[in-house]
């Protein structure tokens, strides 16, 4: 599972309890949809469409967030690992 929170200092976050298949190099969001997609290291990878469509008062907090950051668990029973990766935003 994959959801956007936020912290207490007012930053962007994308958690999941689950294995990335490897490091998220950026996050787009696609303002027209309301929309992310995780873009990965690995270009063979791909990427991954949230599809979640996000709230109108949530898009307004993305819009004002130049990056964002990934928490992510590799394995269940481990420590999760998180990074800060740009924030590319698409769209009017």
């Amino acid at each position: 599972m994959i959801r956007l929170g936020q912290t207490q200092d007012k930053r962007l976050m994308v958690v999941s309890n689950q294995d990335f298949p490897s490091d998220v190099r950026r996050v787009e969001y696609y303002r027209d949809l309301r929309l992310f997609m995780l873009v990965y290291e690995n270009e063979e990878d791909g990427s991954d469409l949230m599809p979640c469509e996000i709230s109108e008062d949530v898009a307004q907090k993305v819009v004002e967030s130049p990056d964002i950051i990934v928490i992510a668990m590799a394995q269940e029973n481990t420590e999760p690992y998180g990074y800060h990766v740009p924030l590319v935003q698409i769209g009017v």
